[in-house]
C-alpha cells in the first residue's frame, strides 16, 4: 500500500532536483486572495447525468469508465467539442456529456457486455464532435481492459469500500491498471496517480456507501494536470528555464516521462502544498484538493491563459 508520505516524499525528490521547473515562493501571496474567496466546489459539480435514476454499481461503472478516458483533449488544429442539450463542450466536460448523450441515446455503455463488444468504429461514434476524439485507439484499448479487470471483481460495490481516501486510492489502482499514473525520475519512482486522485473525489461525492464509510478525505494531493501550471505560471508562483519556456510558448510537444514534464508536474503539486500551508496560516482550510480545483476553475477564465499550457500526449492527464 502506498503511503501519503510516500506520494508526497516522491514529489519533493522532483523539487528538490529540478533543473527546468522552480517554485517562486514570494508570489505564493498572488493566489492566497483568489483562494480565500473561492467555494470548496468539487470540480464535478455538475449535472451531467440523472444519477438518482440509477443503481450504485451503474454510478461506479460511470464514473470509473468516464476518468479512465478523462485524458489528453488536444491533437490537431481542429479543437475536439461535443454538443450537448444545445451547448458545446470541450476536454472532461465535453467527455462526461458525451458520455451522458450517448447513454440517453441508447448507447449500453453501463454494461459490461455491451463494453466487451463494442467496437472502435461505434467508439469514434459516441465521441464524434467537431472531430473525432484524440488517442481515440487507446481509449478503446483502456476499455478493454477495464472490461477484463471488472470481470476479476465479483462485487464492484463492495470491492470499492475503504476507510479513507488513501485506502481508497490504493483500492483503485490495484483494480485498475490505466490509473497506475507513476514516471520514473533519475531513477525513482515518483507517484501522481492524477486520474485515480479525481475517481477518489468523484466516488466519495456520489456513491452514498462510499461517502459513509469515509473517515478522513483530507490527504490527497492536487491533480498533476496541463491547466494548473498554467495558472501557476500565470502567477509567477512556477517559474520556468529558457529551453522549457521556449517549447512551452511555442507549443511544443513535451515528450511524457521527460525530466522536463515530470518536473511541471511535481513542481505544480507541492506548489499546491505550499499553498495549503499558507492558507492555513491565514486561518483558511482548504485541503489539497479543494486548492486544485479552485486553480482548475480558475483555469478557464481567459485572463489566465496570457501563456500557452504545456502539451504532452499521454493517457495519464
Amino acid at each position: 500500500m502506498i503511503t501519503g508520505e510516500e506520494i508526497l516524499n516522491s514529489i519533493k525528490y522532483v523539487v528538490d532536483n529540478s533543473n527546468y521547473v522552480s517554485i517562486n515562493e514570494n508570489n505564493i501571496d498572488k493566489v492566497i486572495s483568489l483562494l480565500s474567496q473561492s467555494k470548496k466546489e468539487p470540480w464535478l459539480n455538475r449535472d451531467y447525468l440523472d444519477l438518482e435514476k440509477l443503481s450504485q454499481e451503474q454510478v461506479l461503472l460511470y464514473l470509473i469508465l468516464c476518468e479512465s478516458l478523462n485524458f489528453c483533449y488536444w491533437d490537431s488544429d481542429i479543437k475536439w467539442k461535443i454538443e450537448y442539450k444545445g451547448k458545446w463542450y470541450s476536454g472532461s466536460f465535453g467527455l462526461f456529456y458525451a458520455i451522458s448523450k450517448a447513454i440517453n441515446n441508447g448507447y449500453d455503455l453501463l454494461n459490461i457486455g455491451y463494453l466487451e463488444n463494442v467496437t472502435i468504429e461505434e467508439l469514434d461514434e459516441i465521441f464524434k464532435g467537431t472531430t473525432s476524439i484524440p488517442l481515440l485507439k487507446e481509449r478503446f484499448k483502456i476499455i478493454k481492459q477495464l472490461v477484463s479487470e471488472f470481470k476479476q471483481i465479483s462485487n464492484l460495490p463492495k470491492s470499492m469500500s475503504a476507510n479513507n481516501d488513501i485506502e481508497l486510492l490504493n483500492t483503485i489502482i490495484s483494480h485498475f491498471s490505466n490509473f497506475r499514473d507513476i514516471s520514473l525520475y533519475k531513477d525513482r519512482e515518483i507517484y501522481f496517480f492524477k486520474r485515480a486522485i479525481l475517481l477518489v473525489g468523484d466516488l466519495i461525492l456520489n456513491i452514498s456507501s462510499i461517502n459513509q464509510s469515509v473517515k478522513n478525505d483530507d490527504n490527497m494531493t492536487g491533480c498533476a494536470d496541463y491547466k494548473i501550471p498554467q495558472v501557476l505560471r500565470h502567477l509567477g508562483i512556477l517559474e520556468y528555464s529558457d529551453d522549457l519556456a521556449t517549447l512551452v510558448d511555442e507549443k511544443q510537444e513535451i515528450k511524457h516521462d521527460s525530466e522536463m514534464e515530470i518536473e511541471i508536474r511535481a513542481n505544480m503539486l507541492y506548489a499546491i502544498e505550499i499553498i495549503k500551508e499558507k492558507l492555513h496560516q491565514n486561518g483558511i482550510d482548504m485541503n489539497s484538493v479543494q486548492i486544485d480545483n479552485a486553480l482548475w476553475l480558475l483555469s478557464k477564465n481567459k485572463k489566465f491563459k496570457d501563456k500557452p499550457h504545456h502539451l504532452t500526449r499521454t493517457i495519464y492527464y
